[in-house]
């Protein structure tokens, strides 16, 4: 007669499978830590890139005048 699949699980149970349960939580995952390495970046990037174009919005003759100040460097000009 074979034993039933409960009694195979008790006879092999792991008496520290509680203190080693933390290693399996996905806190401790390495997609985790990857994902929260840089907190705030992605917030802080686009608020950059609507700074940005804010700026060139507002201010559209800094543009014009980065692009001379480049052709006089280069000899362009």
């Amino acid at each position: 007669m074979r034993p039933t699949l409960r009694l195979q699980q008790s006879m092999y149970r792991d008496p520290w499978a509680k203190r080693e349960a933390w290693r399996k939580h996905p806190v401790f995952s390495n997609r985790f830590y990857i994902r929260n390495m840089f907190p705030g970046f992605g917030i802080a990037s686009a608020a950059f890139v609507v700074y940005l174009i804010g700026d060139s919005l507002a201010h559209p003759s800094n543009i014009e005048k980065l692009k001379e100040e480049a052709k006089k460097q280069r000899g362009e000009i």
